[in-house]
């Protein structure tokens, strides 16, 4: 696995200066990636971000979340035409920062709805990821669908829902992603909903239930690494939290990040690294412990 971190751990803004900051201390801290945000495609700074990157020698994958504005489930075809430019040209962005992954919630705007999403919005949505994929593919990304808690979404709350509309595309290009978090929230059982998805997940999160240090919260971590392990998951694993004490403007409010669950970027980043090493280490000695390798005969007149 590639373990990485959030942008939003680091900086809000996505400027000359806060991209050299923030990718810097993503090397520095010992991550292979950072996961940088396309809050607009027109502000995303690809070439800025591509020649820090390669500066800093590690790697990049981006995320996004659609908007009221821009939304492919709105029933508005206004609406729904402006997320698929915005998803379209956050695609175009993440080929030119030199990464092959948009990750986030592409699916529906991220806040909080009334009402269940209304008949025909499901099909309305695999439709357009149909022709979202086929840009996708055209450019070398992977495009992700992030399953999000009920407060946050009204279509795809959980792992099976994203890996439907994968299913139903039939596309390499399109993947689910996953989120501790929100799993903590939604999944009857986080170990089950894994496997047996595990062919779709192609981006995967760990945030603690609090958005703060990861361990300090009630998502069973030992758990979630276990399964993602024992099924042989092989891609990212990006690290993500949220405090006021970093997120300036409305981010911190669309984000419902209110309350200052930690202060100090550089040692949230330090511990959360430390503590999914030390989670995938346990996993992996767990599952060799419960499945040991068969034993190899000698022969060998020394033995």
């Amino acid at each position: 696995m590639q373990l990485g971190i959030h942008a939003l751990v680091w900086v809000t803004d996505w400027t000359e200066d806060t991209i050299c900051y923030a990718i810097g201390k993503t090397a520095e801290t010992g991550y292979d990636l950072i996961e940088a945000v396309i809050f607009d495609p027109r502000d995303a700074r690809p070439a800025a971000t591509a020649k820090a990157i390669a500066a800093a020698g590690i790697g990049v994958v981006t995320g996004m979340a659609l908007n009221p504005d821009a939304d492919i489930s709105s029933a508005d075809p206004a609406v729904a035409k402006a997320g698929e430019q915005f998803i379209s040209d956050a695609i175009l962005a993440t080929r030119d920062m030199g990464s092959n992954l948009l990750g986030g919630v592409t699916h529906s705007a991220m806040h909080r709805y009334g009402q269940a999403a209304a008949a025909g919005t499901i099909d309305r949505v695999i439709e357009t990821y149909g022709r979202l994929a086929v840009r996708a593919e055209a450019a070398g990304i992977r495009l992700g669908i992030e399953a999000v808690n009920r407060y946050e979404s009204n279509v795809v709350n959980t792992i099976d829902d994203a890996a439907r509309i994968v299913r139903t595309i039939g596309s390499p290009a399109l993947f689910a992603h996953i989120d501790s978090y929100h799993m903590n929230i939604e999944e009857h059982d986080t170990a089950d909903a894994i496997a047996r998805n595990i062919d779709t997940i192609g981006h995967v999160h760990a945030g603690e239930s609090n958005r703060g240090y990861l361990g300090s919260g009630s998502v069973d971590f030992p758990d979630y690494f276990r399964a993602l392990i024992r099924a042989s998951y092989n891609g990212p694993v990006v690290f993500e939290a949220f405090s006021p004490a970093v997120l300036k403007g409305g981010v911190a409010d669309a984000l419902a990040a209110w309350t200052t669950h930690w202060t100090d970027s550089e040692d949230l980043a330090t511990k959360g690294l430390r503590f999914m090493r030390g989670q995938i280490d346990a996993a992996t000695t767990s599952l060799i412990a419960r499945h040991p390798l068969p034993r190899r005969e000698v022969n060998s007149p020394f033995v």
